[in-house]
């Protein structure tokens, strides 16, 4: 079993003779002072993501390597179900260490001693589960280390394949994570979960339809409320978690006390989509417009054909352009209008948007501030995208590689977590 040594101002990560043969890796110094951050993970597999190269990997059993991401490195030693302690590092060769130790709660103390960092203020993660539509979903609880917990907050994340932290195996975003931490340090505990399919939730990802996604936030929204039913609830949705978070607000008015819409749309799923094909045709560098141009190939025609072929198919995984997709999806996204729910939130809402959206009209602030009969605040970020990083070049979708090496942009952050913390002192007492 590996080993962190901690002396003399550096950590040691000491391996095994066969864990270096595995993984080929050999032993790592650290120098104290690179370590940004220190978490222990109840299961190490949560904190390993990207792409393999070079080590090993048995599926459901062990990953010992490199792990390639956008946002850096990983150097892995971990066993799935197993605690491990995760280091986050800065001008290092990997961005993170993420290893099963023995008394992983001890190595992570005194790499903290070494590093510097003030142990009271991590939060603490707990692991549980919920059920929906008889399956079983796995997610994170975030809490606050020392303080005691003032709210709670259901983290939703954006589309696609994304687990309890929003990251996706080509594109760890973090938005989900970064938030959660942010809350904590305001006494906020926060719940994250892994979609269907995804991580350690149970369910198949691409027969999951948005409406399935809904349910799941339901089922979660009513395991968090059950925790503290003294505390008020919050809902935070990040793109298709805005829509959720949105609907879910509407429908739970009495047990909701407020909601933060993040990169959110005012207009239905087929007007939002229609309005990306726009944006990002006019996004794209030089060289792909003039080869569209030489093929005459018309993306916003392209859209329409996918969308005739979407709507006449009825099953739930669909074969497009060479890819299987999660045609009910995609279906029911394209009709969803969250209108009609902003209409019903009479609980405080904050909506921030990024004027450099490639994905959502930053405009719909506009449509949200005038439609939410509850009180309303609403911030657009000049340079922000809808990634939640600040991009102050052209914004083109090919940059997203680029943007999710920095962590989710801070004033949004500060300016959820900061608007939270306000709406606990005011927040009316849920129902139990």
């Amino acid at each position: 079993m590996a080993r962190l040594v901690v002396s003399n101002g550096a950590v040691r990560v000491e391996l095994s003779r066969g864990e270096k043969i595995a993984g080929l890796l050999p032993n790592l110094d650290i120098p104290a002072t690179a370590v940004e951050d220190v978490q222990v993970l109840k299961d190490g597999f949560t904190g390993v993501t990207g792409m393999r190269a070079p080590g090993l990997a048995l599926p459901g059993r062990v990953r010992i390597g490199t792990w390639r991401g956008s946002r850096g490195n990983t150097f892995a030693v971990v066993n799935q179900g197993k605690p491990a302690v995760q280091l986050t590092l800065k001008d290092q060769k990997y961005r993170r260490v993420v290893v099963d130790v023995a008394n992983v709660e001890d190595a992570a103390r005194q790499v903290r001693e070494a590093a510097g960092l003030d142990e009271s203020a991590a939060p603490v993660l707990e692991d549980a589960s919920f059920q929906s539509d008889g399956l079983t979903l796995a997610g994170t609880w975030t809490l606050p280390a020392s303080e005691p917990v003032k709210g709670l907050a259901l983290l939703l994340p954006g589309s696609g394949e994304v687990d309890r932290n929003s990251d996706h195996r080509r594109m760890p975003l973090g938005v989900t994570r970064d938030l959660a931490e942010a809350l904590a340090l305001e006494g906020i505990a926060s719940f994250g979960y892994d979609k269907r399919g995804v991580g350690a939730s149970e369910g198949s990802f691409l027969a999951a339809g948005f409406q399935h996604n809904y349910d799941d936030a339901a089922a979660a929204l009513e395991m968090v409320a059950r925790r503290s039913p003294k505390l008020p609830v919050f809902v935070v949705g990040h793109s298709e978690g805005a829509f959720h978070a949105t609907a879910l607000a509407a429908h739970e008015r009495e047990r909701v006390a407020g909601v933060v819409l993040l990169s959110a749309s005012a207009h239905s799923g087929q007007e939002t989509s229609q309005w990306q094909v726009g944006q990002i045709a006019g996004a794209l560098p030089a060289f792909p417009r003039v080869v569209l141009k030489l093929l005459r190939t018309d993306l916003a025609k392209q859209q329409r054909k996918s969308m005739e072929k979407l709507h006449a198919s009825d099953q739930d995984v669909l074969r497009m352009q060479g890819r299987r997709m999660n045609a009910r999806w995609m279906r029911e996204f394209l009709q969803f209008d969250p209108l009609p729910f902003l209409k019903q939130l009479d609980m405080p809402v904050l909506a921030i948007s990024g004027g450099k959206d490639l994905q959502v009209n930053p405009a719909d602030l506009e449509i949200i501030a005038r439609t939410v009969p509850g009180p309303v605040g609403t911030k657009r970020i000049p340079d922000l995208t809808h990634l939640l990083r600040r991009d102050p070049r052209t914004p083109m979708l090919t940059d997203y590689k680029r943007q999710i090496r920095e962590r989710t942009d801070t004033e949004v952050l500060e300016t959820v977590a900061g608007w939270v913390r306000c709406q606990v002192l005011a927040a009316r007492p849920p129902v139990a």
